[in-house]
């Protein structure tokens, strides 16, 4: 029974630490998300209605304009309202239960502009806002369609065209340029393959952090054999001070070889803001190759989502990560995006689509064997063929993922902790890690467009092969059992303290006791205790248990037992006193 939950405990704390990891790749892709843009869905008026605002068209006060923008702002569904009201003024009624975006794209709808008031009502109605202070008392809207428009204007925000890139952007827009070069004159025009020059760049960059590490790892390797010596010293023993002293020699052992464990966190600590570079500017070219600022970027995000009732582009994304996904359907459909400059959300259209200029002549091919990879492979979405094969990406993630961790791991150095290899906890908790991690490899390939899951497929295959060939290069030592064991015979040989291990079934010498059990009582229950002590009666020869001594001549010895003298001297004159008596 403690066996099996000492097995739980390994097994659940690898279980843990899996989820935990977890928890902190996903807290590392929401925060990309949010850097990376996202769509404008927060309503707040942009000043306050006044007279001077109103018309001889308007039927509302400006009062009541104002009390209505509030309502609206306040609502938990403000976002919907004003995308509502945007299309009712262009004629759409979008709260109605059959209303089809499809249909206003392909002109199937005809627009209504002069029912825009009562539309208006209607969506204001749906969405919880009492509307009879804007009717008279026949029920006939008092609204009109300037009123409505005065509406919109009030939630129209202005982009910052002009705003500068920040100092990190800019770091990163300075790499994207470069990206973009590998794009344009090695990569023909293909973003994919731009991507894998930057993973092949990449990994050659990172070539003496890999040496390094392999010098590392040789270094610990050499240290094997005087590492496994201390823990065999103290094999068997499962206590807490034991195990606390056997890592605190090995690390002694380390920092007397000049051997840091955290050696090896180095090259992922530099590689690590690499990755984090590449994600941001392959999911957001727009801003980081074009170097539109943040605001444009997400203000065009919000344009592309829009439906085209709304004055939108009506694009199904399939996330809100940057602008890859926008830019590739943008580029694939040959989609005009002229109605920038009209579209209602912002009172500055044309001088967002002014700054845009040229921006559709330097989109990449986001194509791969006619597969749009600028596109979120959608978990379990087969609404098409390319939707469809989408899927394969985070499968084939899996796969290499794990066969690359399997490859990897036969030609580099793995440290045991004693009999860690033989221990089943030990053994099922790996096998748990080297599937749990491409396993959240591939679901993370789901979250982000299949260009990153295409570089980080690509990635992981060039890693393995680098780490094959510095291997290969510099192998690192084996060792045989006579090595192991004259690292023992050294660390005893200066470890004066110490006993010699032992034959068990060697005859034991009484007059020395085995340091290795020497604090045990410290941690031995009663029945321990009782039965070490009866082993320490059996292998030492007490006073009490010699052999009874021959009775003395005189009267004062008579009956009393005298030990049995074993130094050769006493025993010697013993013998001549009786010669000489016998004489």
């Amino acid at each position: 029974m403690k066996r099996n939950t000492k097995l739980t405990k390994k097994l659940l704390t690898r279980v843990v630490m899996g989820l935990l990891l977890l928890a902190m790749l996903s807290g590392v892709l929401t925060s990309c998300r949010a850097r990376g843009g996202s769509t404008i869905t927060t309503v707040t008026k942009g000043y306050v209605i006044g007279s001077n605002m109103l018309t001889e068209a308007n039927g509302l006060t400006a009062a009541q304009l104002d009390k209505l923008a509030d309502e609206i702002v306040a609502s938990k569904n403000a976002a919907t309202i004003r995308t509502q009201l945007v299309a009712a003024l262009r004629g759409y009624d979008m709260s109605l239960s059959d209303f089809d975006d499809a249909k206003v794209e392909s002109g199937e709808l005809a627009a209504r502009p002069e029912d825009a008031p009562a539309m208006a009502l209607n969506i204001l109605q749906k969405n919880g806002i009492e509307t009879s202070p804007y009717k008279n008392t026949a029920g006939d809207p008092v609204m009109t369609a300037a009123d409505v428009e005065t509406l919109v204007k009030v939630f129209q925000t202005n982009v910052d065209v002009d705003a500068k890139l920040g100092l990190i952007d800019q770091l990163l827009h300075w790499i994207g340029l470069g990206f973009e070069w590998l794009i344009n004159v090695p990569g023909f025009g293909s973003f994919i393959l731009g991507t894998v020059y930057f993973a092949i760049a990449l990994e050659l960059v990172m070539i003496p952090l890999a040496v390094n590490q392999q010098k590392n790892s040789r270094k610990q390797a050499m240290l094997r054999p005087r590492e496994m010596a201390i823990r065999n010293r103290y094999k068997g023993r499962n206590d807490q001070a034991t195990q606390q002293k056997v890592t605190r020699e090995i690390q002694d052992l380390y920092t007397k070889e000049g051997y840091s464990p955290m050696s090896g966190c180095l090259p992922l600590l530099i590689t690590l803001p690499f990755l984090m570079f590449l994600y941001y500017i392959v999911i957001d070219p727009m801003t980081y190759i074009i170097g539109a600022p943040a605001g444009l970027s997400s203000a065009f995000l919000t344009f592309a989502d829009a439906p085209v009732a709304a004055g939108g582009l009506g694009l199904s994304l399939g996330s809100s990560r940057g602008t890859i996904e926008v830019l590739s359907l943008i580029r694939e459909n040959g989609i005009s995006i002229d109605g920038f400059a009209d579209f209602a959300f912002f009172a500055n259209g044309g001088e967002c689509l002014a700054a845009l200029d040229g921006m559709v002549d330097r989109i990449p091919d986001f194509n791969l064997f006619g597969l749009n990879l600028g596109l979120t492979p959608e978990i379990f979405n087969f609404s098409s063929l390319e939707r469809g094969l989408l899927q394969l990406m985070p499968v084939l993630t899996f796969l290499v993922y794990w066969g690359s961790g399997k490859i990897t791991r036969k030609f580099s150095f793995q440290p045991m902790q004693g009999d860690a290899a033989k221990d089943p906890a030990q053994g099922c908790s790996n096998g748990m890690m080297n599937i749990m991690m491409p396993a959240m490899s591939a679901w993370f390939t789901f979250m982000v467009p299949a260009a990153v899951g295409l570089y980080w497929l690509f990635k992981s295959i060039l890693s393995t092969i680098k780490t094959i060939i510095v291997a290969k290069v510099m192998p690192l030592p084996t060792f045989t059992e006579e090595d192991y064991k004259a690292a023992e015979r050294e660390l005893m040989g200066k470890d004066k303290n110490k006993p010699v291990k032992r034959d068990p079934d060697a005859p034991r010498n009484p007059n020395v006791r085995s340091l290795h059990h020497i604090d045990d009582e410290d941690y031995e229950s009663p029945a321990e205790r009782e039965a070490r002590l009866a082993a320490r009666k059996r292998d030492y020869v007490e006073e009490d248990d010699a052999p009874k001594a021959t009775t003395a001549d005189n009267a004062y010895s008579e009956g009393v037992t005298l030990k049995e003298d074993d130094r050769p001297a006493r025993k010697d004159k013993n013998n001549k006193n009786k010669k000489d008596s016998d004489d």
